[in-house]
């Protein structure tokens, strides 16, 4: 029984996603294992041992390694009972042609799905400055912006996206109002660094479109905005928010370029920033966060400003895009999952001359064991990106004096660096994090987290009666790793989809375990899940490639797991060039219960040794 459950699980639960990286055909079963123990900032390279922390390969840690009694126990527990789970809950993703977005946002559908365009999506947005999109005629009878909705939702992103997808199925008489900053309807983040760059069809591009891992092309919004309810200013009704009555009744009311200045969460209303007010019933704050700048930035003069840039929206995507139609050399700071994404799409995907500058060692310093961002870090510099490590910037000026923008092919700018270095270059890009946006929440007398910033909210994610906080800006409680804030699209999503449900009277707790996935070049795509932090303690389990598939003088990283280690625990995993895996690292993560000495059998789950081929293939 375990045997048939186990092989149902692997060969029918995760569909695996061919990339670049990994065709879609056997490979060869590899006969060996390379593991790694490291501990936080060191280094132990020994291959072929399991686990040894020293270099004569004896074990100093005072469990041994594999208890096999245990092991068989906690293995076959895990197969009958998580997988017995696993298989009664789970519901296939919905067919793109059927459900689309209206759907449930399942784990798998939302593990590495970063556009969610619905079937029934108008694909007509024109290629027209952003802020035209909201300027369509008024037709027919107009309504004023009313004194009083039900749900209100402050913030334009994927939260709230998945929050009225939440209220729509549990209350679909609801009227909802959303009011955003940006000029566009709800849209998905993550292929601004990722997909968006690789689309060769540049109309496809300017007309925020792009091609998929699966060869599809993609809308960027998850609906147009002919799916909502448009609330604007009008010449012909002076400074008063209206909308077309002749749009669909019951479709959200987009309130889109307007921010909320105060919310008052006794009398439950809250003042936009042109003084009007509105009453709301529930009130979700899905406000993300905004990008940090260097402290050198605030200074620097106008004409250079418009060429050091942060990236984090639509907005910062197409002023970058229109930037690496003309630059030669752009600089990216920053070490991170997006300083890095962004700087191979830049050097792979635009063939631009890159540089890339971080305080850290390596990239990804702060998420990977160091000698797997070492590997990382070499990658990225043969994919074409010069990695300029342990330097910070210190001072952006024009290349000659006094001089006036005229074209990024000039050279304007001249990087200067800690150790005395100058970088010439036409563009600089800032993506060194984000701050969460707490300011109307601290205006309110709500609870902001010091330590890890955002809201705090209890298990039902609600920071006060009737106030509801989702995504990058919500701080949480997880029952199994402690007080978190979780800055990812899946995060987002399940956390949005989770406090409009509860918004419409359940009371269910936030117990997702959010994941993320990365893109770095040909050869590195990961999935991630739990508590990824390069200070824990981690245990790496590699397959070893075959003799006749490379050379054994240097490392290679193909396919592998990392097990990251609190108190013995496993917290959190990376799933490193194994696609489809990541469902069942997340029930690892979930149990809470497996530790160091379970390893090798839990390894043995992922199958890492050799590729499944997909249906397709």
């Amino acid at each position: 029984m375990l045997q048939q459950l186990a092989g149902r699980l692997l060969t029918q639960r995760w569909a695996l996603r061919p990339t670049s990286s990994i065709q879609p055909t056997h490979r060869a079963v590899r006969s060996a294992y390379t593991y790694r123990w490291t501990t936080p900032n060191q280094r132990v390279t020994q291959t072929l041992r399991r686990y040894s922390s020293t270099s004569s390969g004896q074990s100093e840690h005072k469990v041994p390694p594999f208890d096999q009694t245990e092991q068989v126990v906690s293995f076959a527990s895990f197969l009958l009972f998580g997988g017995t789970f696993l298989y009664m809950t789970w519901r296939p993703s919905p067919v793109r042609g059927d459900a689309g977005n209206d759907s449930t946002p399942t784990l798998d559908s939302l593990s590495r799905t970063a556009s969610l365009a619905d079937s029934h999506t108008q694909e007509s947005l024109p290629e027209a400055p952003l802020t035209s999109l909201l300027n369509q005629p008024l037709t027919g009878e107009v309504l004023p912006l009313a004194e009083y909705y039900p749900y209100v939702l402050v913030g334009g992103g994927t939260a709230s996206y998945h929050a009225i997808r939440a209220i729509k199925e549990h209350d679909p008489e609801a009227e909802i109002l959303i009011i955003g900053d940006e000029p566009l309807p709800p849209y998905s983040r993550p292929p601004l660094s990722k997909e968006m760059w690789f689309t060769q069809d540049q109309a496809k591009r300017r007309a925020l479109r792009f091609t998929d891992w699966q060869g599809r092309e993609q809308p960027l919004w998850y609906h147009d905005i002919s799916a909502y309810r448009l609330v604007r200013t009008h010449p012909d009704h002076g400074t008063a928010l209206v909308y077309s009555a002749q749009q669909t009744t019951k479709a959200p009311l987009l309130l889109a370029e307007h921010r909320v200045t105060d919310l008052d969460v006794e009398k439950q209303i809250v003042r936009l920033d042109n003084q009007q007010v509105v009453r709301y019933g529930k009130i979700l704050l899905a406000t993300g966060g905004t990008p940090r700048e260097l402290e050198l930035a605030e200074d620097l003069p106008e004409n250079l400003r418009e060429q050091v840039t942060t990236f984090r929206d639509v907005r910062d995507y197409q002023r970058l895009e229109t930037t690496a139609d003309r630059a030669k050399h752009i600089v990216v700071v920053g070490g991170g999952l997006l300083g890095s994404e962004l700087a191979y799409a830049l050097a792979a995907g635009r063939k631009l001359r890159v540089t890339q500058v971080l305080p850290e060692t390596n990239v990804l310093h702060n998420l990977l064991p160091r000698y797997l961002a070492e590997w990382t870090t070499q990658l990225l510099t043969k994919g074409g990106v010069k990695v300029v490590t342990q330097q910070s910037v210190t001072n952006i000026r024009a290349a000659t004096p006094g001089s006036q923008p005229e074209s990024a092919d000039s050279r304007q700018l001249r990087v200067e660096l800690s150790n005395g270095d100058v970088v010439e270059a036409d563009h600089v890009v800032q993506a060194v994090g984000i701050e969460p946006n707490v300011t109307l929440a601290k205006r309110a007398g709500l609870e902001t987290d010091t330590t890890h910033g955002g809201i705090v909210v209890n298990a039902e994610l609600e920071a006060r009666r009737n106030v509801y906080v989702a995504g990058d800006v919500a701080s949480f409680h997880d029952v199994l790793l402690g007080r978190r804030r979780v800055e990812h699209y899946d995060h987002a999503a399940q956390s949005g989809y989770l406090a409009g449900k509860n918004m419409c009277g359940a009371r269910d707790a936030y117990t997702h375990q959010p994941m993320f996935w990365s893109d770095l070049g040909p050869n590195v795509t990961f999935d991630a899940v739990g508590v990824i932090d390069a200070s824990l303690h981690t245990a790496s389990v590699w397959a070893k490639p075959a003799e006749s598939e490379g050379s054994t003088h240097s490392e290679e990283y193909g396919q592998g797991l990392v097990y990251y280690l609190r108190d013995s625990r496993i917290v959190g995993m990376v799933v490193w060039n194994l696609p489809g895996r990541i469902e069942l690292a997340r029930q690892v993560v979930l149990r809470g219960e497996f530790r160091y000495k379970h390893v090798q059998g839990l390894t043995r789950m992922f199958n890492i040794h050799q590729l499944e081929t997909s249906s397709s293939a």
